[in-house]
């Protein structure tokens, strides 16, 4: 297996199974990882203020409007969790991004300032933001390109845990897969100085260093990477893959994509209609333009089979698989992007 097939293999797994070896004993896990949703707002919040105090405070003194900034995806939140004993599922770690606005983004690198994502939140809960939303994600995607701000990460798990390679492991196999396919022009970031030696070791740059606050141990470290600066870096590296971009070729729709997006996590129907709110009839509708648009952007993707319209039984089914896995090597496709009025498919 090529590196790059491999980096893709545990990018498009949901659930792991692992196995450590500890002691005289293996100790098996499951860890999941997805998309965060509203209701995660206040178990993201907890979790987070342990990295960033005065990030996470603000979050869960705002909890509503928090989890609104995460249901209109102003704020895109992971949750890599570990299954219980009981079969309920414990959030062992979290990670926050969004894009943000060109002006905010070159005051930001000019000048630096220490709490920067607890600045950007807080004119986010004013109503002052800077946060992207994905009608503007879509148009930056399709021209000079995206800024990407890392607004935080944290884990619940101690350092000595036997279990903390994998969930970060799992953690960065995540962050690529949501993050990968867009057009990204610079990755920013700002961590607790321990956490940012891995991400300078990575190839990211440090713009300043800040001293502690009250009553932390340790400063913070504000770091970019920009597009030009990935090219001496491993070229299957997660950095790296990040700022690779093709332009889309099917222009699906945000329904479209978000149907896509629920599938590629392993929803049967019964659980995407639930989900979205929809009749099984309108997913089945659904499917059928989905199959169309892609058939006429795309043909090749569904290599012999024929006329997508028969979106039931095992031909849909095989359809279905074809265009899955068409997605999870071209991410690009389920991204916001404007494609230019007379190649976007009907």
């Amino acid at each position: 297996m090529t590196a790059l097939a491999h980096h893709r293999a545990w990018l498009t797994e949901e659930e792991t199974t692992l196995g450590l070896e500890r002691t005289d004993h293996a100790l098996q896990v499951n860890i999941r990882a997805r998309m965060g949703k509203p209701q995660d707002a206040a178990a993201i919040a907890s979790l987070l203020a342990s990295t960033d105090p005065i990030f996470g405070a603000l979050a869960a003194s705002n909890a509503a409007t928090f989890a609104r900034l995460i249901d209109a995806e102003a704020i895109r939140t992971g949750c890599i969790e570990l299954q219980q004993p009981d079969g309920g599922w414990l959030l062992g770690a979290t990670g926050l991004s969004a894009f943000i606005d060109e002006a905010t983004t070159r005051s930001w690198l000019a000048e630096p300032r220490a709490n920067f994502p607890a600045l950007l939140l807080q004119r986010a809960l004013t109503g002052s933001t800077a946060f992207l939303t994905p009608s503007e994600i879509g148009r930056a995607n399709s021209g000079d390109g995206l800024n990407l701000f890392i607004l935080g990460f944290s884990y619940s798990l101690s350092p000595q845990s036997p279990l903390l390679p994998p969930l970060l492991t799992r953690a960065i196999g995540h962050f690529v897969s949501c993050h990968q396919g867009y057009k990204l022009l610079r990755l920013m970031r700002e961590d607790p100085a321990p956490i940012a030696e891995m991400f300078l070791r990575s190839g990211m740059r440090a713009l300043a260093h800040f001293d502690p606050e009250p009553g932390q141990d340790v400063g913070r470290v504000a770091m970019v990477m920009e597009r030009s600066e990935t090219m001496p870096l491993f070229p299957n590296s997660p950095a790296t893959m990040l700022f690779q971009f093709v332009p889309p070729q099917i222009g699906f729709s945000p329904s479209e994509r978000r149907i896509l997006h629920l599938a590629l996590e392993g929803l049967s129907d019964g659980d995407l209609a639930s989900e979205l709110s929809i009749s099984p009839h309108t997913l089945k509708r659904s499917w059928r333009v989905i199959f169309d648009r892609a058939l006429s952007a795309a043909p090749l993707i569904f290599g012999s089979l024929a006329e997508p319209r028969d979106s039931q039984g095992v031909r849909g089914q095989e359809k279905r698989r074809h265009l899955l896995q068409y997605l999870r090597d071209n991410p690009q496709e389920l991204r916001p992007y404007d494609l230019p009025r007379k190649t976007r498919s009907r």
